[in-house]
């Protein structure tokens, strides 16, 4: 169920917002809903985000059998987003780079061992994944072992919450290279949150936007434990 009981933080003017927070606290807010109709409401600075890429994506091992990726049996248009805030970031970029400005700021998660060689291996999975970026100065590697049930980094990236989860290790590298001026981080395909933990563990200000209620109760219930992980 919605939590707004706690009216410390909204970063957003509730006098004027029509959409009522599903969860917020001194750093983050949740918003339920389709954030094409939410982000016209709100002061973005800077969108993080792991949109859906268009590919028609579904899980094959660790997921339930209704776990999807919402909207991604359609083409993804970043150019709506990048009209919101001033810096961006797109994780799954190389899917729709033809629709993005060019840039030579992308960013690499190595997702297997770096010192071993998976030229062979017979499994489907990416080895890396690519974002695109319009404030990162220079292309960008970080390594974080995510291969099955092999997950590096904190207890919490070892519980499979999310089709298209991603280390919270990886996503505080991403904010913490936002330039000062950021203002308000938004998430507009929040998943289970961990953009917001992530900008939360920064010490920045953020709003999550997630359409499906079962990703927003997850994501509430991670920041109610604080900055613990």
């Amino acid at each position: 169920m919605p939590d707004t009981n706690d009216s410390k933080s909204a970063p957003v003017d509730a006098m004027v917002m029509p959409f009522v927070p599903y969860y917020t606290d001194e750093r983050c807010t949740i918003y339920n809903d389709d954030c094409l109709r939410v982000l016209p409401w709100i002061d973005a600075g800077s969108i993080v985000t792991d949109p859906p890429y268009g590919i028609d994506w579904r899980p094959r091992v660790n997921h339930t059998g209704d776990d999807h990726i919402w909207h991604d049996d359609k083409p993804f248009h970043p150019s709506v987003f990048l009209a919101f805030g001033q810096y961006h970031l797109f994780w799954g970029a190389q899917y729709f780079a033809d629709k993005l400005p060019v840039r030579e700021s992308w960013l690499c998660w190595v997702k297997r061992p770096i010192v071993q060689d998976f030229s062979r291996d017979p499994r489907t999975y990416a080895t890396i994944e690519l974002a695109w970026t319009d404030f990162a100065k220079k292309p960008a590697f970080k390594s974080i072992a995510w291969d099955g049930g092999k997950r590096q980094g904190a207890a919490e990236n070892r519980t499979f919450s999310h089709p298209s989860q991603k280390p919270l290790e990886l996503m505080r590298w991403c904010v913490g290279m936002l330039p000062d001026d950021h203002g308000i981080v938004v998430d507009p395909f929040m998943g289970s949150g961990t953009t917001l933990a992530a900008c939360k563990m920064e010490g920045l200000t953020a709003i999550g936007i997630e359409v499906e209620e079962r990703y927003c109760e997850l994501a509430a219930d991670r920041l109610r434990q604080g900055v613990l992980f």
